[in-house]
């Protein structure tokens, strides 16, 4: 009889539980290790006193960047856009202000170009808020906090001295808000800018998500809301993104983020952080690294969940409408953010839109007449039919 290909030999010396169970802990322990990647990043930096950077990466993929602004710290404030420097992208204000940070602001009407609710800056409130927006606010007393869509305030009473107005509001009482659930385009994944402020008014959390490439499809308002919330937001609010969503941290290299147009966009308002510069660097000293951390399983899992189930994992995925479809594909291509207009804009796109108006109505008379006229050269009757009669 042949020999067997293989032998099993029996277990001697040791108890076969105890080797079923360290089996079992070895490959617990490999599947961890397999799937340690899969989760989320954070590399938390500090650019300057009172000013926290976090970059998170996720595996969506997205690329997240929030900094925490404690007002606490001495020399710490917030500085908004004030009416003579509006129409500036954001690492321009930035830079003319000397700013330690800075993100894109609120929202602008597309015919005047004139901001849309709240702005102001310097002490200066150069537009009102009205029903349709709330507002990220900053106060003669250091206070920030944000104010619901609903809620019309008069800024004088309040004291405001910078501020930017937002769409819709995302946290409400350290909770996503109920606003959320009959926003159109809560779900969807874009570039995204927020900002939330504690309890107390003494911290601002500065949020943005790159969106529309490869590497980062973007965030829902969902995702932001519950990074505002992990961060310490007691209430949060949606400003302008898409191709305007950009962060600004001068200690880091300039701009942090990707705008999801490969270039800067001018934009109606910021919101800007003073903040005294770093202590210098001791001759032979070494630079703690950046601490990285995982973040919390619950909250990614409540993102995924909400992504999963309510939206396509699609990178060049819309907002359902035209005009979210024409923005995804044709946005980068935009000539009138190419131009840098600055505030001229407010001049030359009402102009634009005037022209585009006229060579249209003059187009369609054009086509209406010469309709016309074949209409009635088939009708009229021809020479040789006149002189025969």
């Amino acid at each position: 009889m042949a020999a067997p290909l293989y032998h099993i030999a029996p277990m001697t010396g040791r108890p076969r539980h105890r080797v079923i169970a360290r089996f079992a802990a070895a490959l617990s322990l490999v599947v961890m290790c397999a799937g340690r990647d899969a989760w989320p990043v954070d590399v938390w930096t500090q650019p300057n006193p009172g000013v926290r950077h976090l970059h998170r990466t996720t595996p969506a993929p997205a690329e997240f960047h929030a900094l925490i602004i404690d007002l606490n710290v001495p020399g710490v404030s917030i500085r908004c856009t004030p009416l003579r420097e509006r129409w500036k992208s954001t690492s321009q204000y930035a830079r003319d202000a000397h700013l330690a940070a800075a993100i894109n602001g609120g929202f602008w009407g597309l015919f005047g170009q004139g901001a849309q609710g709240l702005a102001a800056g310097a002490g200066q409130v150069w537009s009102s808020d009205d029903t349709e927006l709330g507002f990220f606010a900053y106060g003669r007393d250091g206070h920030a906090w944000v104010s619901r869509p609903s809620d019309v305030i008069e800024a004088g009473r309040r004291g405001i001295t910078d501020g930017v107005s937002g769409r819709p509001l995302i946290v409400d009482r350290s909770r996503i808000s109920d606003e959320l659930a009959s926003f159109p385009r809560t779900y969807t994944r874009e570039p995204r800018t927020v900002v939330g402020a504690s309890q107390d008014g003494r911290t601002v959390i500065l949020a943005t998500v790159d969106g529309r490439r490869a590497t980062s499809h973007g965030g829902t308002l969902v995702e932001m809301g519950e990074l505002l919330i992990e961060l310490g937001a007691y209430r949060g609010i949606n400003l302008d993104g898409g191709g305007s969503t950009t962060m600004f941290v001068s200690n880091e290299g300039g701009v942090v983020n990707r705008p999801s147009r490969g270039w800067e966009r001018e934009v109606v308002n910021h919101i800007g952080v003073v903040a005294p510069a770093p202590p210098p660097v001791v001759s032979g000293s070494v630079q703690p690294p950046p601490t990285v951390t995982e973040t919390p399983r619950d909250v990614v899992q409540r993102a995924l969940a909400h992504r999963s189930h309510r939206m396509p994992d699609d990178p060049d995925a819309s907002d359902g409408t035209v005009r979210g479809w024409f923005r995804t594909r044709f946005g980068r291509w935009m000539v009138i953010d190419r131009l840098h207009l600055g505030r001229h804009r407010e001049q030359v796109v009402p102009a634009l839109f005037v022209m585009a108006f006229a060579v249209a109505a003059l187009t369609v008379w054009i086509v209406v007449r010469r309709v016309r006229r074949r209409m009635r050269s088939r009708t009229a009757p021809s020479r040789e039919q006149v002189a025969a009669s």
